[in-house]
């Protein structure tokens, strides 16, 4: 499970230092400082609230938020969890979204939902000079779209696109949120940040499904993590 639990975080662009115990990871925070504590709950309950406890008090974490990722819904165990000063609860299976959502919140990342590199079509309904573009990356919330000529902050644009393997086209209303012109510095490709408008729950459901397919869908650890 730690295993696993180390590698979805990799991909969500944390950098995790596994210890074996409560001592061990407050000496670590003392030469590194770290933005949040992950427990895994399969821990013996006797282990795991005491080990809460005395994160809460030591100088080095008290302030670290505490996230403990639980097998099965204990409502008792979560209770004294939270009474020590843990801050959030994940059941397994973690769905990716909220397990994402959760972590950007307590570590204070301004990007709420995950995204995935991409290579899409994308058709665009008005007429800006190019119609077609192509998507690069892409989560629930919107996409990056490359171009040597981004739009204005603020355009509203209607595309549609198609996610692989998925044979319904989804059409969008989307505003430019944020451009990047073409520089000397190669690191990020040229182009324009989209925000999705007035999102339909289905069309949300298909892009959160396909983000965590690409995301986890090799990871066989349905049934324990």
């Amino acid at each position: 499970g730690q295993m696993y639990l180390g590698v979805l975080l990799n991909r969500i662009w944390y950098s995790p230092a596994l210890t074996r115990t409560p001592e061990e990871g407050v000496r670590l925070a003392g030469a590194t400082p770290f933005s949040l504590i992950l427990f895994d709950g399969d821990i013996a309950e006797a282990e795991l609230v005491p080990a809460v406890a005395l994160l809460r008090t030591h100088p080095a974490v008290k302030d670290v938020p505490i996230v403990v990722f639980l097998t099965n819904d204990n409502p008792q165990l979560s209770r004294s969890l939270l009474s020590e000063g843990c801050t959030a609860i994940l059941t397994k299976p973690l769905d990716l979204s909220i397990v994402y959502g959760v972590l950007a919140r307590l570590s204070g990342q301004p990007r709420t939902t995950p995204r995935v590199p991409v290579k899409i079509r994308v058709d665009i309904e008005e007429d800006f000079g190019e119609k077609v573009l192509t998507c690069i990356n892409l989560s629930e919330g919107g996409m990056y779209m490359r171009t040597i000529n981004p739009l204005p902050e603020g355009t509203v644009l209607h595309i549609r696109f198609m996610l692989p393997h998925d044979p319904e086209t989804i059409e969008l209303e989307a505003e430019v949120v944020r451009t990047l012109q073409l520089s000397t510095q190669l690191e990020t490709e040229p182009g324009m940040g989209l925000r999705f408008l007035n999102m339909p729950e289905n069309i949300v459901c298909r892009i959160r499904n396909f983000v965590q397919w690409e995301m986890m869908g090799d990871l066989e650890w349905k049934s324990d993590i």
